[in-house]
This record gives C-alpha cells, sequence and structure tokens, in this order.
C-alpha cells in the first residue's frame, strides 16, 4: 500500500476504515472522480470506478482474490495496479495511492486531477 504522495499527488479523505468490507469493494465519488475501494488481506487499495472495456462501474462488481471483476461483461482487473487481467479488456484502469490515518482511508488524487 502505497503511502508516500509525489510533488503531483495530495492525500484526500474517502471514507472510514468500516465502510470497506475485507474481500470487498465500496464506491465513492471524489471531487467528480468516481472511485472504488477494494481490501483484500487488511490492504486497501483504490482504482478508478470505470471499465475500460464498456465504461461501465464496478458498483454490483466482485472481488476474487485480488482481482476485480466487472459486472457488464466480467473483464477483470488486479486491484494493486490497475493491470488489465481478463477480456474483454485490454487497457488498464486508473489506480491511486492508499494510505490509512486515524481510521480514515485515503487517496492520492494528482494536483488538478
Amino acid at each position: 500500500m502505497p503511502d508516500e504522495c509525489t510533488e503531483t499527488d495530495r492525500f484526500v479523505a474517502v471514507a472510514a476504515e468500516t465502510e470497506v468490507p475485507e474481500k470487498g469493494l465500496a464506491c465513492f465519488d471524489v471531487e467528480g472522480v468516481g472511485i472504488v475501494l477494494c481490501r483484500f488481506r487488511d490492504q486497501v487499495f483504490a482504482l478508478e470506478n470505470q471499465c475500460s472495456h464498456a465504461l461501465a462501474s464496478f458498483d454490483e462488481g466482485r472481488l476474487r482474490g485480488n482481482r476485480i471483476m466487472c459486472p457488464l461483461h466480467g473483464a477483470t482487473f488486479d486491484i494493486r495496479d490497475g493491470s488489465c487481467t481478463g477480456a474483454p479488456a485490454s487497457r488498464p484502469i486508473r489506480s491511486f495511492p492508499v494510505r490509512v490515518r486515524n481510521g480514515l482511508i485515503e487517496i492520492g488524487l494528482p494536483t488538478g486531477h
């Protein structure tokens, strides 16, 4: 779980740790960006909440280990880095650095995202 921000990132609070279940996901709007938070093995990961194949959201998606599955056509992505792991998608989705502070999950957003 990345914990340092780069010059272009600023961390923004998204949710309380308790809002993202173990082996589960939760979706949020953060400053106009759809974000899906995923928890697996006591780590939290953040991805853009939009499949690169048909632009569906992951609101009804499922986690299978360290992969998230799009509910529309079944494309899968690695929650650790957004890389595409299963068709019909062929492009990755954006991932964001995450840190947890005082029970709050924060993500790094690029300045002027």
